[in-house]
């Protein structure tokens, strides 16, 4: 079988437009090279947080989509709310408030979601 020029690019075409739906498929698929930024105004957050005994206190950030979960942990274990912890979320908002701090409450939070992090420290000040 002899092509004409015609139809000889017609077919080279039709396999070029072929390999370029299979890319974009391919390139759809894998994970970005640069992961979206989860938090927002990161270096606005007040990473150090001073809280008084018997007080409360709130560690709070902002994410970028009002969709997104997030976790909390204390020195690495994860909280969940309780008496204790208030896990809070309004619109882009994340807020864990500590309710009657106590000695034991001071230490590294994290404030987890998509695999990004933000970490605060947690330092109690005493009463007059």
């Amino acid at each position: 079988m002899k092509w004409d020029t015609s139809q000889l690019l017609n077919f080279v075409l039709g396999i070029l437009r072929a390999a370029l739906t299979v890319h974009s498929v391919f390139k759809s698929l894998l994970p970005s090279a640069e992961p979206e930024e989860v938090f927002a105004n990161q270096e606005k957050v007040q990473k150090e947080v001073k809280a008084a005994l018997t007080e409360s206190a709130t560690l709070s950030c902002e994410v970028t989509q009002a969709k997104t979960d997030v976790k909390w942990y204390k020195d690495g274990k994860l909280i969940t709310s309780s008496n204790k912890f208030k896990v809070e979320s309004e619109g882009k908002s994340r807020r864990l408030v500590l309710e009657q701090v106590e000695k034991k409450d001071s230490g590294e939070y994290t404030c987890e979601a998509a695999g990004q992090k933000l970490t605060f420290k947690v330092l109690e000040i005493f009463g007059d």
